[in-house]
């Protein structure tokens, strides 16, 4: 097998574009959407453009992970925050 810097590259394009389609799934699921409702959440996100210039790794980072720092970014955590009973000021 002849491996290139043009191979190499082609393969990074692949692999982003994988990672964006697991993203996009691991979005749809948590925020209970559509895939095209999911995709405009991702593409609006600050994220989008990082992991297709391969910032800083970003894109190594699993769709699980990345998922929910669309969504905290967005002001939609993946998850309620928990609430510290101690912090309740009517508590006794």
């Amino acid at each position: 097998m002849n491996v290139n810097e043009n191979t190499v590259k082609r393969l990074g394009s692949f692999l982003i574009e994988r990672q964006e389609a697991d993203i996009v799934a691991v979005l749809a699921r948590k925020m209970n959407a559509t895939a095209d409702e999911a995709l405009l959440t991702y593409y609006e996100s600050d994220l989008a453009l990082k992991i297709e210039q391969g910032e800083l790794g970003i894109q190594y980072l699993s769709a699980e992970y990345l998922a929910d720092e669309v969504l905290k970014r967005k002001g939609n955590p993946p998850h309620p925050p928990k609430k510290n009973p101690s912090a309740n000021p009517d508590r006794k």
